[in-house]
C-alpha cells in the first residue's frame, strides 16, 4: 500500500522481483497474492519471466515445475537449464516395523550418503533437509552420524564427506552438490507437515486454500531444487509421504519394490464420501488411531 501510494504521488516506476513458487513464509505473515495479484494491486504493469536456471538439471526442474504447477493459482512458467542428468530423484525405502523403525531410518540415510559418495566422490557436498530440527536430533541419536555443530554432521562411514543439515525453510536460497530429504513420512511431523495452525493464528495470517497443502507444496519445491545433481528421498515403506507417492505415480521415479506394494495398498483406501485418499493416524480429539480423509476438513471431515 505504501509503494502504491508513492507511485500514485510521484509517477515512479516499480520493478518487483520474486518467485511465487518459493513463497514459504505464510507462518510469518507473508501473503502469496502479493506475487500472483501484483499487477492488479498496482493497477498496471507487465509481467516478465526469468526462466533460465543454472543449478538444477532440466530433468529435475521439469519434475519440480510440474509438481508445483498442479496448483493452478501459481504463476505458469517453463524453466530452462543447460544441464542434463537422467533420474535426478531417487526414492529409498526402509522397513518401519515397530521397535526397528528409527535404526532402519538411520541406515537408509547412510545408504543415500554411500550412493552419493560412490557416484560423486567424498568431496561432494551433501545437504540433508528435514522438515523440523527434530529430524537432525533423531538422526544423531539413532543413525550412524555425529553432530559437529548446529548444522554440520559427520558420517561414521564417510568422515571426509562434508554434510550439512538444515530445515527446508533454512535451506532456501542455498545450493549443494546433492540433497537428501531425510524424513519423507506420512505423519504429523513428516513432509508435508500435518500440524494444524492455532485457530488464533488463522485470524491474522493469510491461508492459501488453492490446493491441499499449498504452502507445504511450495516448501517441498524449495527442498527439491537445492541440489546441483540428485535428490534422495528417504521414506518408510508402509507410510510414505503423499508427495513421494504423487511423484512416483506421475514420473515413475526409481524406488524400492516394497514401496510399490504399499502404493497399491494405499491407493485402494479411498474416502467413501469424497473419494480422496484415506490416512491412518492418531486423532488428538478422540485419542484413537483412525482412518481419516486427506481432504481439507472444511471440504470433507470423514473419519
Amino acid at each position: 500500500n505504501l509503494t502504491k501510494a508513492l507511485v500514485d504521488i510521484t509517477g515512479a516506476r516499480v520493478v518487483a522481483v520474486g518467485d511465487d513458487w518459493q513463497s514459504i513464509f505464510a507462518f510469518a505473515g507473508s501473503d502469496i497474492t502479493l506475487f500472483t495479484k501484483f499487477l492488479e494491486l498496482m493497477g498496471d504493469g507487465k509481467e516478465m519471466h526469468i526462466t533460465r536456471t543454472y543449478r538444477n538439471s532440466q530433468e529435475l526442474i521439469d519434475i519440480a515445475g510440474g509438481f508445483i504447477q498442479k496448483n493452478h493459482a501459481q504463476i505458469k512458467k517453463k524453466l530452462i537449464s543447460h544441464k542434463s542428468l537422467p533420474n535426478p530423484i531417487k526414492v529409498l525405502g526402509y522397513e518401519d516395523a515397530k521397535g526397528k523403525m528409527l535404526r532402519n531410518w538411520g541406515q537408509a540415510v547412510e545408504r543415500a550418503v554411500a550412493e552419493i559418495v560412490e557416484e560423486f566422490g567424498q568431496n561432494s557436498t551433501i545437504l540433508m533437509i528435514g522438515r523440523y530440527n527434530l529430524d537432525m536430533e533423531t538422526l544423531i541419536r539413532f543413525g550412524p552420524f555425529k553432530a559437529i555443530n548446529e548444522e554440520e554432521i559427520r558420517s561414521e562411514k564417510f568422515p571426509k564427506t562434508r554434510i550439512t543439515f538444515l530445515t527446508a525453510h533454512s535451506s532456501k536460497g542455498l545450493g549443494f552438490d546433492n540433497v537428501i530429504l531425510v524424513n519423507m513420512r506420512d505423519d504429523k511431523f513428516g513432509f508435508p507437515s500435518q500440524i494444524e495452525d492455532d485457530p488464533i493464528m488463522k485470524l491474522v495470517t493469510v491461508t492459501d486454500d488453492s490446493i491441499p497443502f499449498a504452502e507445504e507444496r511450495r516448501l517441498f519445491y524449495v527442498a527439491m531444487t537445492r541440489t546441483k545433481n540428485r535428490v534422495y528421498m528417504v521414506t518408510p515403506n508402509s507410510r510414505p509421504s503423499r508427495f513421494v507417492l504423487e511423484l512416483i505415480s506421475d514420473y515413475n521415479l526409481p524406488h524400492d519394490e516394497s514401496i510399490s506394494k504399499t502404493i497399491i495398498e494405499i491407493e485402494t483406501l479411498r474416502c467413501p464420501v469424497c473419494n480422496a485418499r484415506l490416512k491412518y493416524e492418531n486423532n488428538k480429539n478422540y485419542g484413537l488411531p483412525l482412518y481419516m480423509c486427506t481432504n481439507d476438513p472444511e471440504i470433507c471431515d470423514f473419519m
